[in-house]
């Protein structure tokens, strides 16, 4: 059976994870996050593919089996509910917790903002946007943010529901798959131009998840991401593909802001489309999710040797769901423990930021990686005495039987 997952599609997670990692430090050195955002589209028209790759990485790596779709979804609520939950409370816990402890002024005011924050997490953040959430009462960013990015499971175990019905349909003939884009398209660019881009729990980017996921599904049959590279001329063709597929992504940003005032075109930010395209960045994103993973992909399969850069991308990409999940936590332990709350201007600071977020963070894992080969080193050793027992008094049997 084909591996699911590759080097070369770790060490592209991992670069991926570092990059949101990054952004997010980013604005956490700005007052506002919009000032941020505005001096930042240049910088992130390089990565804008980011979550959109994540889903198609999703999709790409389904191999069909005999399990029914109630077992494929109960699977899937498993891997991703229960984290969702996990994450939700720990994030809340931890972050209110260094809140209070840091701010020794008005109490009743944090308690408001957590409050706040919680709330938001809760209704998603395209629900209080529309409704103009918070109305009194500031919020805390971290634990905002960290709440926020839980959009990300829910959307896609909701997708994946979808997904599973559809998949085996989409991948037997080309028609097929083709058909159904395009008329998971054409419904979110009616969402964006009729309905309204800020959907509760947004849904306004489902339809292009969807169509993401499927297609990258059908691609996995004629080996999209990982055909051979059998010679340096291979790799060349390949390297010339990788900046052609990001001349596009880089090309579309430019012009799309330039024309549009789109920020973060195809993105996905956040569940969120430019409220200036309304729906033409669904089609752009999707178009992205192909093109923007084959440049990270293919870059990652030519680097994945270098000594060092390979094995640590490697090693982030196989723990970007820890990244993700609870890289806000460290981002607000560092901003009071390290920078005493104090906002840093400039890109060298922001740097140093995430130098240090990711630090905490690669500490943690390790410490984690620890505990759990340590757990499964206990478990196997007291199976192999449990089995040596058994064999012992199956011998003392055997010699019971032989003295009768």
């Amino acid at each position: 059976m084909e591996k699911k997952r590759t080097r070369a599609q770790d060490a592209a997670k991992g670069i991926m994870i570092m990059s949101v990692v990054f952004f997010h430090c980013y604005i956490m050195t700005f007052e506002k996050p919009t000032d941020a955002l505005a001096s930042f589209n240049v910088l992130f028209a390089i990565f804008p593919f980011l979550l959109s790759s994540f889903f198609f990485y999703t999709g790409y790596n389904y191999q069909i089996n005999s399990k029914s779709f109630k077992e494929n979804v109960l699977r899937r609520a498993k891997q991703l509910l229960i984290p969702l939950v996990a994450a939700f409370v720990i994030s809340a816990i931890l972050i209110s917790s260094m809140e209070l402890i840091y701010d020794h002024g008005d109490i009743g005011a944090r308690f408001h903002a957590i409050g706040n924050s919680i709330l938001h997490g809760l209704m998603s953040d395209p629900l209080a946007v529309m409704i103009g959430f918070p109305k009194n009462g500031g919020e805390i960013y971290p634990l905002y943010l960290s709440l926020g990015l839980l959009w990300f499971l829910y959307a896609l175990f909701i997708c994946s529901v979808f997904f599973y019905l559809l998949v085996k349909f989409t991948n037997r003939r080309l028609e097929y798959l083709i058909s159904v884009d395009i008329g998971l398209l054409i419904l979110a660019f009616c969402i964006g131009q009729f309905v309204g881009i800020y959907l509760p729990y947004t849904v306004q980017c489902y339809p292009v998840i969807l169509a993401i996921m499927l297609t990258a599904a059908y691609l996995r049959k004629s080996h999209f991401l990982n055909r051979r590279i059998l010679s340096k001329k291979d790799s060349v063709h390949h390297a010339i593909n990788m900046l052609v597929a990001e001349a596009i992504v880089v090309g579309t940003c430019l012009v799309c802001h330039y024309q549009f005032g789109a920020l973060l075109t195809g993105s996905l930010p956040g569940g969120m489309f430019d409220p200036v395209m309304k729906g033409f960045d669904a089609i752009i994103a999707f178009v992205f999710s192909i093109v923007g993973t084959y440049f990270i992909h293919t870059l990652c399969r030519l680097i994945k040797h270098i000594p060092v850069v390979g094995i640590s991308l490697q090693w982030i990409g196989n723990h970007s769901a820890m990244f993700y999940l609870f890289h806000p936590i460290f981002l607000d332990l560092a901003a009071i423990v390290i920078f005493q709350k104090k906002r840093m201007w400039g890109l060298g600071q922001a740097f140093f930021y995430v130098f240090v977020v990711v630090a905490l963070l690669t500490g943690v894992c390790l410490l984690i990686d620890l505990i759990m080969k340590k757990k499964h080193f206990v478990s196997k050793t007291k199976e192999e005495m449990d089995n040596n027992k058994e064999a012992e008094d199956y011998d003392d049997d055997l010699d019971d039987i032989i003295v009768e």
